[in-house]
């Protein structure tokens, strides 16, 4: 009878070494499977810690770039245009002074000698006597010698000088001083710039003219000669002329398109 309550007891001891022992193992895999569930949000915390961290960089690199990496490109870039066009101007200095002596001693020929390049223009007198210089440069001094201030404190450009101009010079005839046309229509434009301080205002007349020779006379006063008072002097190029050359004997009236050119002080 003792033997098997000791037997008894020892199944006991038995089963509860076992039990615990398989306690022991279940609290082991629960822990194990607990400590890899942290590991893993651990790590997950981490990467989308780490994405964070790399956008926000990346804003900050590109908010840097835009902000101060581009416009100090942008202003190397600028600086180094400058330079290279001061670098060529100083290179080209010396050709550049030279032309400019050249020109204002062309400039002052012209202003000695403008009687008689206005006398050679006009009448084709006293030509022999202008600098040789000079003769090569006939446009550039006639130019020159018509080119005035046309400005108006009231408006835009002197409309009355170019009235004047075209009604007592351009439509008469330089030799008879009669009537070469009649003028039916001019409109006036508005100035544009042309080159620095250099202006043009654009001109649309509609002349009757009696003949072929009445028109020429016309055009030979615009693109040849020179009016003797400088007050009233203007500078044209003709752009267009709408005339019928086959109707050339008989009475017409022509479209003309001009340009009067003019500085500013």
């Amino acid at each position: 009878m003792m033997q098997e309550q000791a037997v008894q007891q020892n199944s006991q001891i038995i089963d509860r070494l076992l039990g615990e022992q398989q306690e022991k193992k279940s609290a082991g895999v629960d822990t194990f499977a607990e400590d890899n569930q942290i590991l893993i949000t651990t790590s997950r915390v981490v990467s989308i810690r780490y994405r964070i961290y790399f956008i926000v960089l990346l804003l900050i690199l590109v908010i840097f770039g835009n902000n101060i990496l581009l416009p100090a490109w942008d202003n190397f870039q600028s600086t180094q245009t400058e330079v290279s066009d001061i670098n060529f101007q100083i290179s080209n200095f010396a050709t550049i002074k030279l032309k400019s002596d050249a020109d204002q001693k062309l400039i002052t020929k012209i202003e000695t000698q403008q009687s008689n390049i206005i006398s050679c223009l006009n009448t084709r007198q006293n030509c022999t006597s202008i600098d040789p210089a000079l003769r090569t440069n006939f446009s550039f001094a006639r130019s020159y010698i018509q080119l005035n201030n046309l400005t108006d404190p009231k408006m835009f450009v002197n409309e009355k000088i170019l009235l004047a101009n075209i009604n007592e010079y351009l439509l008469r005839d330089p030799v008879t001083k009669a009537k070469n046309g009649l003028i039916n229509k001019i409109a006036i434009g508005e100035p544009k710039q042309f080159f620095w301080n250099l202006y043009y205002v654009p001109l649309k007349l509609n002349i009757t003219f009696d003949t072929k020779d009445a028109l020429l006379s016309f055009i030979d006063n615009v693109e040849k000669r020179v009016l003797a008072d400088p007050n009233y002097r203007v500078l044209y190029k003709i752009d267009k002329v709408n005339y019928d050359i086959a109707n050339y004997v008989t009475q017409q009236k022509v479209d003309i398109d001009l340009n009067a050119y003019y500085y500013t002080d």
